[in-house]
């Protein structure tokens, strides 16, 4: 016999064991949804008064989340939960779920996100007390201390034409939801599902996402905002709201923004003097001799847009993804040429484009959105997709709730799927001893010292109030 199939010598399958968990490593999310007080938020945000179901709700929701890290792209997916049905009791089933999320429209919407919003507080003492406090962005190597930076976008998700909503776009078609990020902490604020004919310039949209966005912030974390957007957030409404604090005289927001390369924009470029230029920095904070910056507020026509917009302007060298999309000044000078619209006074050059950059982050998010639900509405309803797109939002907010307060090294940094391989899909034994129950790993599974120390760390959280 071939030595390559050694392994299956003397080998059989039964189902003989006893008391087994599967995807044991979900435990410490779902204790942690309990300890931060979301499972009961959401609980009471979704009761009826007029029966009483046999699974509350709130429970309901947190189980499909869950279910949603493990890898579930369906209702029926919750059916997942029923490996770890030994400790955390049997999941409500793919009927219950489509119920839950069938009975969600615009009130049971604003009473989720209030539900979220006070787990959220609670979350964010949390952080504030851990190790390193709450993680400030680091701009050019150095913390932006006491700003919450939010960075927002829209993208095309793919859908059937017999999904509500789904019509064409510039991109293709489905549908275009619009995605707000908390970029200090990765969680998912708001995820605003819209037709796809939805317009990614829309100011209205992007200040009611906005505006959603801050209430799930706890106060302190509203006063002073950075808000990111790629060109399709260079609107009048939009900045000028920003530059109002959204009405509230005591907010300092600033914000960092695309502009749009309109022929004023060409016209007056092509007057900057060669000696104006200042070199850009690479990642590392040193200076890039084929890139350069320069801030042409002063030759543009901003009439009508809000005071203390500022206009940078980089180039660098065409890299060939954009070489058919160069413009006649581009292909002239040989250079690529970007653009942002900036409020923030009085820092450099070299940080503000630096600061912008970090937009990028914002796709990251984006990916992980679509690499668990968001590519996979599973409805033909519009309002029950949108349901569904905030149960994404719920577990994109455990997922990094659990990697800021109980994981660390690798875990702590790592992709969904990563963690899902090597952490929640990690089995155990559940043993019963005087009372006591406890679920065992391998110690010869890295994974299952995560899922110990995780634990651990969840339960010595303080119970909420």
């Amino acid at each position: 016999m071939s030595k390559l199939t050694e392994w299956a010598d003397g080998l059989s399958l039964s189902t003989g064991g006893r008391k087994l968990v599967g995807k044991a490593g979900i435990v410490p999310v779902r204790r942690l949804a309990d300890k931060v007080g979301l499972t009961d938020f959401l609980g009471g945000a979704l009761v009826r008064r007029d029966f009483h179901p046999v699974h509350d709700r709130g429970q309901v929701l947190i189980s499909a989340a869950c279910a949603v890290l493990l890898g579930s792209r369906s209702m029926s997916g919750i059916a997942v939960m029923r490996q770890a049905a030994l400790v955390l009791g049997n999941p409500a089933s793919a009927s219950t779920l489509y119920r839950t999320l069938d009975a969600i429209g615009p009130v049971e919407l604003v009473k989720i996100a209030s539900a979220r919003a006070k787990a959220r507080s609670a979350v964010h003492d949390l952080i504030d007390l851990r190790p390193g406090g709450f993680p400030w962005i680091r701009v050019d190597g150095r913390p932006l201390t006491g700003w919450t930076v939010l960075d927002i976008d829209a993208s095309l998700v793919p859908a059937h034409s017999d999904k509500e909503g789904a019509e064409p776009n510039r991109k293709g078609f489905g549908l275009h939801p619009i995605l707000m990020f908390l970029d200090n902490t990765d969680e998912h604020l708001v995820c605003r599902l819209r037709p796809g004919s939805a317009g990614a310039n829309t100011a209205s949209d992007h200040i009611e996402v906005s505006t959603e966005a801050i209430r799930q912030l706890p106060t302190r974390r509203r006063r002073k905002v950075l808000f990111r957007a790629d060109g399709a957030g260079a609107t009048h409404e939009y900045l000028r709201w920003i530059t109002d604090g959204g009405g509230n005289k005591a907010n300092t927001w600033q914000y960092s923004v695309g502009w749009t390369r309109d022929e004023d924009f060409w016209t007056n470029l092509a007057k900057v003097p060669k000696d104006t230029w200042t070199a850009a920095l690479d990642a590392k904070g040193a200076p890039r001799e084929d890139a350069a910056l320069v801030e042409i507020t002063g030759m543009l026509d901003l009439t009508g847009w809000p005071p203390g917009l500022r206009i940078i302007v980089r180039r660098e060298p065409v890299h060939p993804k954009y070489a058919k999309d160069l413009k006649p000044y581009e292909l002239a000078t040989g250079f690529r040429y970007q653009a942002i619209a900036t409020n923030t006074p009085g820092r450099q050059l070299q940080w503000l484009d630096a600061c912008h950059r970090v937009h990028a982050h914002v796709e990251s998010g984006i990916r992980r959105s679509k690499a668990l639900t968001l590519t996979r509405l599973p409805s033909s309803k519009f309002a029950l997709n949108q349901a569904w797109c905030t149960l994404l939002a719920l577990a994109m907010d455990l997922l990094a709730w659990l990697q800021l307060l109980a994981l660390d090294g690798r875990l702590a940094r790592a992709e969904p799927a990563t963690i899902r391989t090597q952490l929640f899909d990690v089995p155990a034994k559940l043993t019963n001893h005087a009372r006591h129950r406890e679920l065992k790993f391998d110690p010869a599974w890295p994974a299952g010292h995560a899922a110990v120390k995780a634990w651990d760390r969840v339960q010595a959280l303080p119970n909420p109030g």
